[in-house]
């Protein structure tokens, strides 16, 4: 799967700065550069979110 992360000021995931995040989830994504430039793979969204550095919110 490939991940991108967006800046949503009602994503479920924040930052160390409390800035709110969404992370973007396909099997490939075709931009005008080709396929998934701009995409980073992983194996899942839990390590895409550790690896951008982001926390999910808890749902009360």
């Amino acid at each position: 799967m490939v991940y991108k992360k967006i800046q949503n000021e009602e994503g479920n995931y924040k930052d160390v700065q409390n800035v709110r995040w969404d992370i973007l989830e396909a099997h490939e994504a075709w931009t005008p550069e080709g396929k998934n430039v701009g995409w980073d793979e992983y194996p899942n969204i839990e390590q895409a979110a550790q690896a951008y550095g982001l926390i999910k919110e808890v749902e009360v």
